[in-house]
């Protein structure tokens, strides 16, 4: 049923905005069914009338495509959002759970609620964290630390 539903949110999906998909994922969330039906039939128009370069393909972009017609679309854009947060499985949780022991240790155990919440993401983020360019990192926290920067200089005129 659920599953059913965010797949008449996915555009290159068959069932994309097929009200009987969607309805009992509508009905679950106290969607307006009669205001999500005339919406379906118009973001299906709109989405079809875009260049084939610019059509959403994946539910994130059409929820990012949608969102800027979110008050024209309000309950196919909250849908949207609802099915977007949804964890398909367990795995996110269980993997999120993983990080925060590894990183939740007795060693560290005064760190903030802030700076664990910031490390968690990293080690949950894992693949995206090691594809960011460090050097870049480095040079845009200096530039916003200014005692950190002239820190960096003195360092870097030692070496």
């Amino acid at each position: 049923m659920t599953l059913r539903g965010i797949s008449a949110l996915i555009p290159t999906s068959d069932s994309f905005a097929d009200f009987s998909f969607l309805e009992k994922f509508a009905k679950m969330y106290t969607a307006n069914v009669l205001d999500l039906v005339h919406e379906l039939h118009q973001a299906k128009r709109l989405v079809e009338r875009l260049a084939q370069a610019d059509k959403p393909n994946t539910l994130v972009s059409f929820v990012s495509f949608i969102e800027r017609y979110k008050d024209a679309f309000p309950e196919v854009y909250r849908l949207g959002v609802i099915a977007v947060c949804l964890p398909v499985s367990t795995a996110s949780c269980e993997r999120s759970f993983s990080a925060l022991r590894q990183i939740k240790t007795w060693v560290r155990n005064s760190m903030s609620s802030e700076k664990l919440s910031s490390l968690a993401i990293l080690a949950i983020e894992r693949e995206r964290t090691q594809s960011l360019d460090n050097e870049k990192i480095i040079d845009t926290f200096a530039v916003n630390h200014s005692n950190r920067r002239i820190a960096l200089l003195q360092l870097t005129s030692v070496l």
